[in-house]
Order: structure tokens, then sequence, then C-alpha cells
């Protein structure tokens, strides 16, 4: 995931007829990595997040794999692969879970097109299942690391399966920041919210 996240306060917080481009949000260029602390009483440990490298283009598309493990212990828990444009918007290509194995989405999953208003939302079917991303709106998102951000996109990816403990590791609400990515994950099976604690471009 995802994985993510820019040294610019973001303004907004109010809906307007025009859309927004949400790409900017979603960036994975340079070298990124960013860690979570879990709000729920069961989860003492951080998630790091980290961008991996190379990258790799598949029908013109760069994919970009964020890498999901513990820092305490290093396990790994799972990977992502994004591509974020401002000319195609947001998508998730593949996930892999604990044991490494890339699962393909074919289409891949559009999280996000060239200009979204709050309340829209992108369906993609696959195979039996739909996933159904909703830009909810902008909202403030004040974090751990100690940044009282606004103006954060939030958005759901919804699998489809009605079981939030269930289903790729990439499901749930994101709040993403513009030029560094997410502020704040409620994923797939975690009952509890992740919230940035530290941010790395280098």
């Amino acid at each position: 995931m995802a994985l993510l996240l820019l040294a610019a306060a973001c303004t907004g917080g109010e809906t307007t007829t025009r859309g927004t481009n949400l790409a900017p949000f979603f960036p994975t260029d340079g070298e990124r990595s960013a860690e979570f602390i879990n709000d729920a009483d069961d989860v003492s440990w951080t998630l790091l997040v980290e961008k991996l490298e190379p990258t790799e283009t598949i029908g013109g598309a760069e994919l970009v794999t964020f890498e999901w493990s513990r820092e305490d212990t290093g396990a790994v828990l799972g990977a992502v692969k994004w591509s974020s444009s401002t000319s195609a918007g947001v998508a998730i290509h593949a996930w892999a879970g604990a044991d490494g194995a890339f699962v393909v989405l074919d289409p891949p999953v559009q999280v996000a097109d060239e200009e979204m208003k709050s309340g829209d939302t992108l369906e993609t079917p696959i195979g039996g299942a739909t996933f159904t991303s909703t830009f909810v709106g902008f909202e403030d998102c004040p974090v751990a690391w100690g940044t009282d951000w606004t103006g954060c996109a939030h958005l759901t990816i919804d699998d489809g399966d009605g079981d939030p403990m269930a289903g790729p590791l990439f499901a749930g609400d994101y709040w993403q920041v513009e030029g560094y990515g997410a502020a704040w994950m409620q994923t797939t099976g975690y009952d509890g919210r992740w919230d940035l604690s530290h941010w790395s471009d280098e």
C-alpha cells in the first residue's frame, strides 16, 4: 500500500463544483517509507510501508510496489502494486499477502479517475467480485507525527465481500495528503486505524 505521503500544508476542506485530480495525493516518486502506529489495544507494533526498487512499466503505466512489514520483527505482511498519474488516475494492479505471491488484478482496481468530486464512486468488476472506490471528500487528519493536516482526501476501497477483516490487505479507508500519501489507514484485518508516526523520502 500502501504507501505514500508533502512538505506543504494542504488547503481545502470544502467541496467544490469542480472535480479534483487525486493522483498527487498518491505520490510514487523518489524513495519513500512511512511508519504507522495502530490505535487498537491489541496492536503494539509499528507498521512499516516502504517503496521497493526497481519499479516496472506495464501497458505504459509505471507500477510501484509498496511493501508492508512489522518494524519490530521485519516480518513481511504483504505488498501492493500501485500506479498514479495525473492523466490516468490511481489504480492498484496486484497485491500479495505474507507469502509474497502476487495476485494480479485484471483489470486493475481503479481507485481514482483523472477528476473526482466528493461522493463519486468507481466500480471495477473482477471475476465474480466488484471493487468499489469512493471519494468521500476532504477532511482534517492530524497525525501522531505531529502535523495537523487539513484538506486530506478521504477514499474508501470496498472489496465487496462484506467482511472488513478478510480480503485484500489494501481494502479499507485512506486519508491521503498531497505529496506525502497516507496519513491514516483503516485496512483489512485490523479493528484499529493506522496513524502516520514517521515519514521519509530518503
